[in-house]
């Protein structure tokens, strides 16, 4: 296994000229029986990704145990960076043999990648993994009827309880619409905090609870057409109602410092405390739950609201990594049975599970986490994410610039300084078209 590491935070002169190198393919002859590099970008084997760096490493040295010709060239980065790197790579026409990555969406520049004929199409490996994952990765990882990626870690957004509060408190845990509006009322007036929230513009938590509201009163296909202005109105008498009923249960419900913490302050200072009571956000940002809290935190579905599009719960969730090659890779009669056999390899039954043991949402349907490792919260976080239909995050029906002036009205409605009326007005003003 070679190594080039590229601690990318912006894309230097001598980062470019260094993955330009790394990424033409390999040395070696390409003949039956005769030496073959294969380039992998990643930005799983770091600090920053503790919990796949040993499955990746441990994949890869086994692989290239079972295949001696073959020797891995790793082109590693750290986090976003990688965005960079594959944008870099893909405008070169260097496209890594294999590389993970976002989902192909057009805020990962996705749309660009597909479009240029320089990305793999993988539908026919996909078919021979197809029952290993939901079907709801398999819609993200498909754009125009072909599937661009192998599915190997996701993204989820559970509602999470600490019943340890909850007792303490003498309010029951919220497991319809009605108790849960009631709830936070009741923790308030004992001078407990409802949602541990953040309200800074990235990374976000605070759009998760809208996003619930939403998908639950309209359905998640008409929530995300209306912030890709596909049609309707958030000023429309159903839209409003949602409006009205998110703003009931969120404004004035999280932390008074909200705008000062992120998301692993903000479980710090007030879940890991017993300060308050629940939690809507991204998986990731479950580790920062400590040990002895985690033992009281329970998972709920985030329930269902009287007269609403959805009728039993759903998670919001989605791919956020995926496993990509390049379409010359592919092509190579040497190459591409290699290609195919690694990226089966990278996400496979077997790494699925090391995935979750290592407390990272695996993708897969059926992997069985081990709590001694993982521990019991986390492995009803991923058997709980794997039951439950997904919605896809509504995120995903906005650009990065309407992002800007999302976040900061985000920021309003926890603190209790909007309307349902003028809530609407606003979000029309930035997602319907005229």
């Amino acid at each position: 296994m070679r190594k080039t590491r590229l601690m990318l935070l912006t894309c230097t002169a001598a980062a470019i000229a260094l993955f330009a190198a790394g990424c033409t393919g390999g040395s070696g002859s390409t003949s039956a029986g005769k030496k073959v590099t294969i380039t992998l970008a990643t930005n799983q084997i770091t600090a920053e990704n503790t919990g796949t760096s040993p499955v990746f490493q441990s994949v890869i040295k086994q692989f290239e145990k079972d295949n001696p010709n073959v020797t891995i060239q790793l082109e590693e980065s750290q986090a976003t960076a990688l965005q960079q790197v594959v944008q870099l790579a893909f405008a070169n026409r260097k496209v890594p043999d294999v590389f993970n990555f976002w989902r192909p969406q057009p805020a990962f520049n996705m749309d660009k990648y597909i479009a240029s004929g320089e990305l793999g199409d993988l539908t026919s490996l996909s078919k021979q993994v197809k029952s290993e994952f939901p079907s709801d990765a398999w819609q993200t990882a498909t754009v125009n009827g072909k599937t661009w990626g192998l599915p190997l870690t996701d993204f989820a957004v559970p509602l999470v309880a600490d019943k340890a509060v909850f007792t303490k408190a003498g309010v029951p845990l919220p497991t319809t619409w009605n108790l849960l509006m009631s709830d936070v009322k009741a923790l308030k007036a004992k001078g407990i905090i409802p949602f541990a929230v953040t309200t800074q513009p990235s990374p976000q938590s605070d759009d998760r609870l809208f996003d619930y509201v939403l998908d639950r009163e309209l359905g998640n296909a008409k929530a995300l057409q209306l912030f890709e202005g596909k049609g309707g109105s958030f000023t429309a008498p159903d839209v409003k109602k949602a409006l009205s009923d998110y703003l009931e249960l969120s404004a004035g419900n999280g932390p008074s410092d909200a705008a000062a913490l992120d998301d692993n302050g903000v479980i710090a200072k007030y879940i890991n405390t017993g300060k308050a009571a629940m939690l809507v956000d991204n998986s990731g940002y479950l580790p920062s739950i400590d040990a002895t809290t985690a033992k009281n935190m329970v998972v709920l579905p985030f329930p269902t609201i009287p007269g609403g599009a959805e009728t039993s719960p759903h998670m919001e969730k989605d791919l956020t990594t995926l496993m990509y090659a390049s379409s010359a890779s592919l092509k190579d009669p040497t190459k591409g049975p290699i290609v195919q056999k690694l990226l089966k390899a990278l996400t496979s039954p077997a790494s699925q599970t090391q995935i979750a043991n290592n407390g990272v949402l695996a993708a897969a349907t059926n992997v069985k986490v081990d709590p001694a490792k993982a521990g019991q919260f986390f492995a009803d976080v991923q058997t709980t994410t794997a039951n439950e239909p997904g919605d896809k995050w509504l995120g995903n029906g906005r650009t990065p610039e309407q992002e800007q002036t999302f976040y900061p009205l985000m920021a309003q409605a926890w603190s209790g300084s909007l309307t349902a009326s003028s809530f609407a007005k606003q979000l029309d003003s930035m997602f319907v078209k005229g």
